[in-house]
């Protein structure tokens, strides 16, 4: 199809031609119009949009990339085994139109997001950064053209990828060009995604002021009401976790429900397990992560795969169910910065302070770290320093303390060990120690559990423990005398603090000190 053929700012030819092929009765005739004048279609007419592509046949919709995934039931069936992912044959598209390709490359971007391949849809995203860099096209050079709307989505992938810095540029560049298009959703869109952004990388200032700074606006229309409420509200649930408010004020009740078809959902989803965590409730946050894991489809390398694969890890450590969470670190191989975090988490609680320090130094070594991400390495290695020399480098424990004086802050302050809160309220001026207490009243803080040390010969027969029925089937095994082996169990019950078997061989599992199956 020619570029004169593609209306892309008027709204009133837009609409009359779709009137008169609705008139015709022909879904072919429908199907025409309607990709023909898309985007003022889509901008103005939306509603008389949906309501043509709702009557179109599939056998139509196949045809036309664009349309099917406007259809409100793609969304919802690419969630279960009917995934749509289009492509295109080359003859197809070199046919088209630099205005075609453009939106079709836009519209397989956002439909491989609905199948949760993400990776995939960032191919489509680098795309469309080329096309515009590279392809001239007279449309993205005008003010009221789709330009805003392709920088929004490259945003919006790279944010559902969690790369939040390149994000944010994307969503700036759509802001900036928002005022130009006569779209009146755009600046509004713009805005709630750049605040869900700077929620996400812990810039509780900046995400609060881009939201105020968006609900400032003008109530959105039918093609992206949706969309804006659910983004806002899961940007505003983020900021609010973070200060641990009193039970009733929490706006994560207000947050998309599980189940959302919308690109949020799993921003959402990290509000609810963060504030469940922070009160203490891990069961209901195992819940809740395991119901959203399974309402939607696999997102590997995404960030909704980061907060699953962190989550249950956290989740586990919480409810001291240590097996757990190295078996879900172990069966995960990618790593976002959250399930990074996490890891650390379970370094520290299995007594691996160097492995923490180490994966904790190279994190705050990257310069995109964003400044949440970036405080809770910082307590993660204050504590790691102290559970191994009893003790805080002055300059991170200023630091630590420094931090205390943001009110934000409080969720991941409420995650240091209570041992480690004492160490630090000492200090020199005693002021500082005063305010940091004051600054961390209401919070409750975990105990730090400390793991016994045991022998390579107390490890060999506490492992034994779970085959063998009698001390003298162990010894055997071993080659050694049974007075050997008790001598062995004995110790091993004064440092698990258990007098039976049984309770030896919970306790062991809880600390995570038997080896798994197969290991020698």
């Amino acid at each position: 199809m020619p570029d004169a053929a593609v209306n892309i700012n008027d709204p009133q030819k837009a609409r009359d031609e779709l009137d008169r092929a609705l008139q015709t009765g022909s879904p072919d005739a429908i199907a025409r119009a309607a990709v023909a004048n898309i985007w003022p279609l889509f901008s103005f007419h939306y509603k008389r949009l949906i309501f043509a592509v709702e009557a179109l046949p599939s056998s139509v919709l196949e045809r036309y990339p664009v349309l099917r995934v406007l259809h409100p039931m793609t969304p919802v069936l690419a969630r279960g085994a009917r995934p749509y992912k289009p492509l295109v044959y080359q003859d197809d598209a070199r046919a088209m139109s630099a205005d075609e390709l453009d939106m079709l490359t836009v519209v397989q971007m956002i439909a491989f997001r609905f199948s949760g391949d993400v990776a995939a849809a960032l191919i489509y995203a680098r795309r469309l950064e080329e096309r515009i860099l590279k392809v001239p096209s007279e449309s993205r050079e005008r003010p009221d053209g789709p330009l805003w709307y392709y920088h929004l989505q490259i945003g919006v992938t790279l944010l559902s990828a969690g790369d939040t810095t390149r994000a944010l540029r994307e969503f700036a560049t759509a802001r900036q060009l928002a005022p130009l298009c006569g779209q009146p959703d755009a600046v509004r869109l713009a805005l709630a995604r750049a605040a869900l952004s700077h929620a996400t990388r812990g810039s509780c200032a900046e995400a609060s002021r881009t939201l105020a700074e968006a609900r400032a606006c003008p109530e959105p229309g039918p093609p992206h009401a949706a969309a804006i409420a659910a983004t806002e509200a899961a940007a505003a649930a983020l900021v609010e976790v973070e200060h641990v408010p009193a039970e009733g004020a929490l706006t994560v009740q207000a947050v998309e429900p599980i189940d959302s078809i919308e690109v949020s959902w799993s921003f959402a989803l990290l509000a609810r397990v963060r504030d469940h965590l922070a009160r203490q409730r891990p069961h209901e946050a195992l819940e809740v992560l395991c119901l959203a894991r399974d309402a939607h489809p696999p997102q590997h390398g995404s960030f909704a795969s980061d907060v699953v694969t962190a989550g249950l890890i956290e989740t586990s450590l919480a409810l001291g169910d240590l097996p757990a969470a190295s078996d879900v670190s172990r069966r995960t191989s990618g790593s976002g910065v959250l399930t990074g975090l996490a890891r650390v988490r379970l370094h520290l609680a299995e007594g691996r302070f160097a492995n923490a320090v180490h994966a904790l130094r190279m994190m705050l070594a990257d310069t995109g770290l964003g400044p949440g991400h970036r405080a809770e390495a910082n307590v993660l290695l204050a504590w790691a320093e102290f559970a191994q020399d009893g003790r805080v480098h002055p300059q991170l424990a200023a630091r630590i303390r420094h931090l205390s004086r943001d009110a934000s802050s409080r969720r991941i302050l409420a995650g240091m060990p209570r041992q480690l809160v004492e160490h630090l309220a000492v200090s020199d001026p005693p002021e500082a120690g005063k305010d940091f207490r004051a600054a961390l009243r209401g919070l409750t803080h975990p105990e730090m559990v400390e793991r016994p040390e045991l022998t390579a010969g107390e490890l060999r027969v506490l492992n034994a423990l779970a085959e063998h029925d009698t001390t003298a089937d162990i010894a055997s095994t071993f080659h050694v005398s049974p007075n050997t082996v008790k001598s062995q169990l004995a110790s091993v019950y004064r440092k698990l603090g258990c007098s039976k078997r049984d309770d030896a061989v919970r306790i062991a599992a809880r600390l995570n000190l038997l080896a798994p199956p197969g290991d020698e």
